[in-house]
């Protein structure tokens, strides 16, 4: 059964750089890009638990095909979907970010 997924605010802006860098490439680029995060989100509130842990108790999987990490964390009734950044990103952007 899905659990929901919670997302916090920053995540448009999260994926707006890599849409518009894809989209420019092609548009079956970014719609690809768009795809494999859709994919990756539904297999997250399939099954969180069985993603690794990144720093406890914060999971992360990574997209498809692309350089992105999905960063999230699994709670009783919900998942909260903290960050969605390339795999180089610094680790500042989204450490401090909560589900308060």
């Amino acid at each position: 059964m899905a659990i929901e997924l919670v997302f916090h605010p920053a995540i448009p802006d999260d994926l707006a750089p890599a849409l518009a860098y894809y989209d420019e490439i092609s548009k079956t680029l970014g719609n690809r890009f768009r795809d494999n995060v859709k994919d990756l989100l539904s297999e997250i509130s399939e099954r969180p638990e069985s993603f690794p842990i990144d720093v406890e108790p914060i999971r992360f999987g990574r997209v498809e095909r692309f350089p992105y990490l999905i960063l999230f964390v699994s709670r009783a009734s919900y998942v909260f979907v903290i960050a969605i950044l390339h795999g180089a990103s610094d680790p500042r952007k989204w450490r401090e970010r909560s589900d308060q």
